[in-house]
């Protein structure tokens, strides 16, 4: 190593300590004028870290060659666009993104290749399909990706609370009358013709600003301005509204060109904000008499989701659409003042180290010890994750599933047959939060010398006790030593009730006969797996 390496690993170490110190400080200072100034010398302490560590890669590229290409560096995020392919180590620290790089890095690359909100939206030259955004899909996961990348993104649902509730009340809130009230008004408006889009804009303001006492703008981003936006005055962009005056007019896909919008405010305007938050945006999408509502958050990278489908707002007093287009409106009215809430109060409590992972971080134990919190440590796939049971750092599995069978796990694991099962929560819009025991095995197909007999036991044991299980592929039983454990229980479930969900992977998994979405979960399919696996 030479001396300026060893110069530049003591700058480090020295940013490093200076950032720790700052962190103190601003966790120890009361709220007000004091806390604010500690937050903003952590700021510059984290941005003095960035410049050395950029400081120490550029130095890293230089030795090994890379500027051979005779090109030089224009910029810290070009930098480490072009670094990506040496920087794909497993980074699970607070503010990680995607391919090594941190959220204020991703931030930077989203506020220099992100285009205009118009033109990414159409899936023609310069749009969202145009290869040369293609190095910037993993950082901005909106509604048209299909990539490997995104199989790992984590949904809005289980980034953000309050628009998780938005999705449920969405989906079976019940409206009050004044809900239906205004219902009725709108869709009295919106089934109207409209010569322009600002028409059909300045009406759908009218209304929602009435009925909801707040006040729209437009926020100019130089190159474009929003059809209508709801800020905080600390910085946070509550609501953003996209409208097209009939459906496919203007030649883009709204949806995307909404969430453009969001992912360029989180990565630009809401610097200081994004220090502690995930920044949640509620998207309000409005084409003709048509809405739908999604829900955009900077995580590890800025991710966007639909969180209802287009509902229809013309006047049809006889039809359950009116209704669906009701809860709607009042998950909206609910909405709003829970954004108000968070966004008064995020800026007043400890910074949140890990904006990159789901929210929720505790759970009450099975064995009735009350809560306890846990620490994410790694995300193994989209919904599963490592974590340590907070303070003593015991290791553990989270999982997030749409459904599951605690009983069948309970069973298992009380007959020795599973991981244990430390604790179970059902969140927001359906989701269940699932923690147990993190098991030091290796997982069946990578066994040699397989324990057949301790497995038949376990597929018995199941049985016996009335439970059917769904999934028993190799990669969902562990073997460690002479044990076998049974695992991920989403299908399982009482013999004659147990059900098979929808959208099953028939593309790359042979499943038996008679298996298939939404059908019943037999014991028979459980001994094809057997003799399958033995």
């Amino acid at each position: 190593m030479s001396d300026e390496q060893d110069k530049l690993k003591l700058k480090i170490e020295q940013a490093e300590a200076a950032v720790a110190r700052a962190h103190q400080l601003y966790e120890e200072a009361e709220p007000g004028a004091v806390k604010d100034s500690c937050l903003q010398l952590l700021l510059a302490e984290k941005k003095a870290l960035e410049q050395v560590r950029e400081k120490d890669l550029l130095q890293q590229r230089a030795a090994a060659g890379a500027g051979k290409r005779g090109r030089g560096v224009t910029s810290v995020d070009d930098h480490y666009h072009d670094q990506l392919p040496h920087l794909k180590k497993a980074r699970t620290d607070a503010g990680t993104g995607v391919e090594g790089l941190d959220r204020e890095e991703i931030a930077a690359l989203i506020n220099k290749k992100l285009p205009t909100a118009s033109s990414y939206s159409k899936a023609t030259a310069g749009g969202w399909a145009d290869n040369r955004y293609k190095t910037l899909q993993p950082y901005v996961n909106f509604h048209r990706q299909h990539t490997l990348q995104d199989q790992r993104t984590i949904p809005v649902a289980l980034l953000d609370p309050i628009l998780a509730q938005i999705a449920e009340d969405c989906a079976s809130a019940a409206p009050t009358q004044g809900d239906c009230i205004f219902t009725t008004r709108v869709a009295s408006a919106m089934s109207e013709n409209f010569k322009t889009e600002g028409e059909r804009t300045d009406k759908f303001w009218e209304l929602l600003e009435h009925e909801n006492s707040i006040k729209f703008q437009r926020i100019d981003f130089g190159d474009a301005k929003t059809d209508g936006s709801l800020t905080h005055p600390k910085g946070g962009l509550m609501v953003n509204i996209e409208v097209k005056n009939e459906v496919g007019s203007g030649g883009g896909a709204i949806h995307v060109q909404n969430a453009v919008y969001a992912a360029k405010y989180a990565a630009g305007q809401a610097g200081v904000l994004r220090q502690f938050s995930t920044c949640p945006t509620l998207l309000i999408e409005l084409a003709g008499p048509n809405m739908s509502l999604s829900g955009a958050v900077f995580s590890n990278v800025v991710v966007c989701d639909q969180l209802t489908p287009m509902v229809s707002l013309l006047w049809q007093p006889h039809s359950p659409l009116m209704l669906q287009a009701a809860r709607c409106f009042a998950a909206v009215r609910m909405a709003l003042p829970r954004l108000l809430a968070y966004y008064d109060s995020v800026q007043s409590q400890a910074l949140r180290q890990q904006l990159d992972f789901p929210y929720p971080t505790s759970f009450t134990a099975s064995d009735g010890n009350g809560r306890v919190h846990f620490k994410y440590v790694q995300q193994l796939s989209c919904l599963c994750f490592r974590g340590s049971i907070q303070p003593h750092g015991q290791s553990v599995f989270i999982k997030f599933c749409r459904s599951y069978s605690t009983a069948a796990h309970q069973a298992m694991a009380t007959a020795g047959y599973a991981p244990a099962l430390l604790g179970f929560e059902q969140l927001v819009q359906g989701w269940w939060l699932i923690v147990q025991e993190f098991v030091d095995a290796v997982p069946w197909d990578e066994m040699v010398d397989k324990p057949v007999e301790p497995l038949k036991a376990a597929v018995c044991a199941l049985h016996a006790a009335g439970f059917v299980h769904g999934d028993l592929r190799g990669c969902n039983i562990l073997v460690a030593a002479s044990a076998v454990y049974l695992i991920d229980f989403e299908w399982a479930g009482l013999v004659g009730t147990a059900t098979y969900p929808y959208f099953m992977n028939h593309a790359d998994i042979q499943w038996p006969d008679g298996a298939g979405d939404g059908r019943l979960v037999t014991e028979s399919h459980d001994l094809w797996w057997l003799r399958n696996l033995i």
